[in-house]
């Protein structure tokens, strides 16, 4: 079986490294618009350091840090009182005090307001995002990033404002937003341009490689990712951001399937020396990418021991996002090998890793993995999580997507809205003065007349964007529930339908295993024959998986007695008795065609359950017209059964579903030894 390249690039991993550089870059924020000092706040400051970096409990710690917060309330309101206050929220959140940062990242916000501080304010909103992202606060994380970047670029602050637009970049990116995300990376990247940091503009395009790469524009990602590269080698002591580009090109060149340009660049990030004292994650992630990359390449020698080894390293670096990777390549290689257990084993372990650490990537592919290794009943359990998890994700997904835009609109509206205020009160003074000066009316009038044009076509040029945005997110939805409908489709199709017949000619085939007879001889030969025929029904289904069971110029009630007649019956003789009725009152040629279709397994599949449990002498089939309704009735006289206790099956199962997709009602009766009855209600059109 060929193996799939669907791992690459791990994005968590790279979204990781470039928050720590976002988080290392403003981990302490503080304003560079003053050089003014005072030195009892710089004492305050410098004791602060101190009790953050000391081994004292959290507990003694926060008794201190309060100490110097309160002696922090008597300093006058200014730039430097805000500063240490920037820093007390810091030093709170770090000793894992959450209420107090929030209290207090929001009073400084107030103070700075009340100051007219935007530098303050910004910093305070920055603080805030990376805060929310650590709770897994993810609209809000965004939020308060955006409303930093617009306060950051009010006052020309453009590597705040890039740093605060990137981190906006990596949330819309793990979220899956890739157009928003790359838009977001391109206006990051301008704001570095400005200022020449060529440390972020290589974060930047980073950003934009990992979201190209995942979108499967290959070509497009190498580029990026050879631009930062060129800029980090630019830069001095950042040998580890240079092995983590060749990581990032092994990637995207893995992806395009070109196996040895990715272990060259491998290769070379590994090749720095103290690489893994000093990344110790980027070293065995370049080890592991490595490995894979052989593996997927072809080699086999030597595979296992080198996918072995960044496992252990990793292990002992408490690298549980990293070992759920290497667990998942082993069970990759493994079953590649034809080691089912151990593959089955490698993608158990690396399943436990990921659920306490809740990386759905590592989840989904392990349940992928168990799902292609496990017996039937397992591997169908595993196939349900993993749509159940993916559905969920593309649900949140989109529901992030939709909140990124909101949160846009939303903030340039409140900024509008107070514009709006700030211009109508300067319009007041401004009526109030020229009362006098008929002339400066004159020209006031005009003025504000273009200005309300240039505001209505900003706003009109804003609406239509967001409505190719929304079609945009509307077009991937649909998408996305296309394929798992597929899905879902064909694994009724083939379970209804030819698990069915399959049925059936081995019950009829058992009957005459031991006979030796002419007739017996012959009726086997037609037995074969007819499992030709489901041979080319099932060729059928994987060649043309969209086409009808039923043809609009066929007749439905002809094509359901012949149903019953086939199942009913085995070599000529009826295994039990049935009565179909149908209703003239139903116009069949309105229903769809899908409808019938649902229909027509729905019968199938009760009268293969009745022939395999029943033990039933008669079947009745009915379809009735009830008002504006269509009813289907499928009753026997067997043994019946206990609904409260049945264990579902995969039959009763696809049953419901079909009912579900024709927004019909579905009830089951049955007592033991009396019988069992179906009823489908299906609103007639």
């Amino acid at each position: 079986m060929p193996v799939q390249v669907h791992h690459f690039p791990p994005r968590i991993y790279l979204y990781s490294f470039l928050l720590s550089l976002l988080l290392i870059g403003c981990a302490n924020p503080r304003s560079p618009e003053t050089l003014d000092t005072n030195p009892e706040l710089d004492s305050l400051s410098g004791r602060l350091e101190m009790i953050v970096k000391s081994s004292l409990a959290d507990s003694e710690k926060r008794n201190e840090i309060n100490a110097i917060l309160d002696q922090a309330q008597k300093f006058p309101i200014d730039t430097l009182r805000r500063n240490l206050f920037l820093d007390l929220g810091d030093a709170f959140e770090k000793i894992g005090d959450l209420e107090t940062f929030r209290e207090l990242n929001s009073n400084t916000y107030s103070l700075s307001a009340k100051m007219k501080d935007s530098m303050g304010m910004a910093l305070s909103r920055y603080m805030l995002g990376r805060h929310y992202f650590s709770e897994d606060k993810i609209d809000s994380a965004y939020r308060a990033h955006y409303q930093s970047e617009q306060l950051f670029a009010s006052i020309g602050e453009f590597d705040y404002a890039g740093k605060a637009r990137l981190s906006m970049a990596i949330i819309q990116k793990n979220e899956k937003d890739y157009i928003g995300g790359e838009d977001s990376s391109i206006k990051a990247m301008d704001y570095f341009s400005r200022t020449g940091n060529l440390r972020w503009l290589a974060s930047s395009n980073t950003n934009l490689g990992l979201i190209s790469d995942l979108v499967g524009h290959h070509d497009r990602a190498i580029e990026y990712h050879l631009k930062a590269l060129e800029q980090r080698k630019a830069l001095k002591n950042k040998e580890e951001l240079i092995a983590s580009s060749y990581n990032n090109l092994g990637l995207a060149h893995a992806n395009k399937k070109e196996y040895s340009r990715a272990i060259e660049y491998y290769q070379q990030g590994l090749a720095y020396d103290s690489l893994f004292q000093k990344r110790s994650k980027t070293y065995t992630r370049l080890m592991d990418n490595l490995a894979y990359a052989r593996f997927l390449s072809g080699e086999r020698d030597g595979l296992e021991k080198a996918l072995l080894r960044p496992l252990r390293l990793r292990d002992s670096l408490n690298d549980n996002l990293g070992a759920v990777m290497s667990y998942i390549h082993l069970a990759e290689y493994h079953k590649e090998m034809d080691s089912i257990q151990l593959a089955r084993s490698y993608a158990q372990t690396a399943l436990e890793k990921a659920i306490p650490i809740d990386y759905h990537r590592g989840i989904l592919e392990s349940l992928m993995l168990l799902a292609d290794t496990s017996e039937e009943d397992k591997a169908l359990d595993y196939t349900r999580r993993y749509i159940e998890l993916s559905d969920s994700l593309t649900a949140r997904e989109r529901a992030f997507q939709e909140q990124f835009t909101r949160v846009r609109y939303e903030t340039d509206e409140i900024a509008e809205e107070k514009e709006q205020v700030t211009r109508t009160n300067r319009q007041l003074i401004i009526l109030s003065l020229a009362l006098a000066v008929f002339s400066l009316i004159v020209y006031i009038l005009i003025r504000q007349k273009a200005t309300r044009k240039e505001l209505e076509f900003v706003e009109s040029q804003h609406k239509t964007n967001e409505e190719i945005y929304q079609l945009m997110l509307s077009q991937r939805a649909k998408f996305e529930e296309g394929k798992h409908l597929e899905k879902v489709r064909i694994s009724e199709e083939l379970h209804d339908g030819v698990l069915g017949r399959l049925f059936g000619v081995r019950l009829s085939l058992d009957s005459y295993n031991n006979k030796i007879d002419e007739k017996s001889v012959d009726t086997r030969a037609k037995y074969i024959d007819e499992l030709k025929n489901i041979e080319g029904d099932i060729r059928k289904i994987s060649h043309d998986l969209n086409a009808e069971m039923l043809q609009p110029d066929m007749l439905f009630v002809d094509v359901v007695e012949n149903l019953i007649h086939s199942v009913s019956t085995i070599n000529e003789e009826k295994v039990f008795e049935t009565e179909f009725f149908n209703d003239f009152d139903v116009n069949w040629e309105k229903v769809p065609n899908t409808v019938k279709v649902h229909l027509y397994r729905i019968i199938q599949e009760s009268l293969q359950n009745i022939r395999k449990h029943a033990s039933a002498k008669t079947v009745g089939i009915s379809f009735k017209k009830e008002q504006d309704r269509i009813s289907l009735q499928i009753k026997d006289d067997g043994v019946g059964m206990n609904v409260l206790k049945t264990k579902k099956g995969i039959g009763l199962k696809n049953i419901r579903s079909r009912v579900k997709k024709i927004d019909g009602e579905f009830e089951l009766l049955s007592t033991p030894g009396e019988g069992t009855t179906i009823t489908v209600s299906y609103p007639e059109l």
